[in-house]
């Protein structure tokens, strides 16, 4: 069984155990809006992408997060939202900053700004990458990825990848995992980018497209998405290759820790106070709870447990919404009526 480190449960229970501590095990960090490409069709950050905001937090402001996180217990930044990292101008010294206080850091990105010594780098700074992989075939990714010529460069990030020691041997989990979206262009695509990630030891993270950002724009969410039956058959056959009652794990930032967006805002899920906004593969419903420019992590960090106590509290009619979800292959960051009951457990 393929595992991504930062999603396995070894990862959860040590999040989990810090958190019922009273400590603040992990970091969900936006960096920037800042994406060249701006082009896939189904980006959940539309229209908010594409151009760095003005007011977004500097490198100075990312390491004081840092260093305050190490003093409450601080052992992953999870950031897979908004723009590319890896064209923030920040970024290298946001990474070298988490490495150096031993801080891991799992990061979602489209790849496109990869090359060989970027992925060397990132392999010596101990960096877990998701990657953006929906296809090979290179006329359909690039349709999906909204311009031509966008796909080989993928492409060649994975290569890139894969040669600097990721996906390695298959002795243990594995610090790469596919981002792959079924849509009805990709559908009978699948298959093969699941058995290309299995025989390199990378997680092949399936999971249906969000009802949010650009999707919705033009009724494009419609045009795109799999039906019920289509995504049972794909279910089926990512088990046969995978194993039986496959699913996207739980990613520990979702009830552990706290969100930061690119400008400093702390904010959570309105109705249940967790903070990944998109768990239920939706516009996101948010609760703005302060910012990192006025107020310490420590206590930003109380305040989000105190409202998400209160959410498990007395707001039962939307935590029984969010439980009463599920996906064929788990929402984003997992299984919503799994993420609850955890939450509930550890609140």
């Amino acid at each position: 069984m393929i595992t991504y480190f930062p999603w396995s449960e070894a990862v959860l229970k040590e999040c989990l155990a810090v958190h019922d501590k009273g400590g603040m095990a992990t970091l969900d960090l936006e960096l920037t809006a800042k994406c060249t490409s701006a082009s896939c069709v189904y980006c959940d950050s539309r229209p908010n992408v594409g151009a760095r905001y003005p007011d977004e937090l500097n490198l100075r402001e990312t390491e004081n997060l840092l260093e305050q996180g190490k003093k409450l217990g601080l052992r992953w930044v999870f950031s897979c939202g908004l723009g590319e990292p890896l064209e923030d101008r920040k970024f290298m010294g946001f990474i070298e900053k988490a490495a150096s206080l031993n801080i891991r850091v799992s990061l979602f990105t489209n790849g496109i700004a990869i090359d060989g010594n970027m992925a060397r780098w990132l392999r010596d700074n101990r960096v877990c990458l998701i990657v953006k992989l929906d296809s090979l075939v290179e006329e359909t990714f690039d349709t999906l990825l909204g311009k031509k010529g966008t796909a080989r460069k993928v492409y060649r990030a994975v290569e890139e990848l894969l040669a600097a020691g990721y996906g390695a041997d298959g002795s243990g989990p594995t610090e790469l995992a596919f981002s792959i979206v079924p849509t009805k262009l990709s559908l009978g695509g699948i298959g093969p980018v699941v058995q290309y990630a299995k025989e390199h030891n990378v997680f092949p993270s399936v999971g249906e497209l969000e009802q949010a950002g650009r999707a919705l724009e033009r009724n494009a969410y419609q045009g795109m998405a799999v039906d019920g039956a289509g995504l049972a058959s794909l279910k089926r056959e990512v088990e046969g290759l995978l194993w039986k009652g496959y699913t996207r794990p739980i990613c520990p930032a979702i009830v552990t820790g706290v969100h930061i967006d690119n400008i400093g805002k702390c904010v959570v899920d309105r109705e249940t106070g967790l903070n990944c906004k998109w768990f239920l593969l939706r516009e996101p419903l948010v609760k703005e709870i302060g910012s990192v420019r006025s107020q310490d992590l420590a206590d930003l960090f109380e305040k989000v447990r105190a409202y998400r106590k209160k959410c498990f509290e007395r707001n039962e009619n939307g935590l029984r919404r969010c439980a009463g979800v599920e996906y064929v292959f788990g929402g984003c960051g997992g299984s919503p009526s799994k993420i609850v009951r955890i939450a509930r457990e550890h609140v």
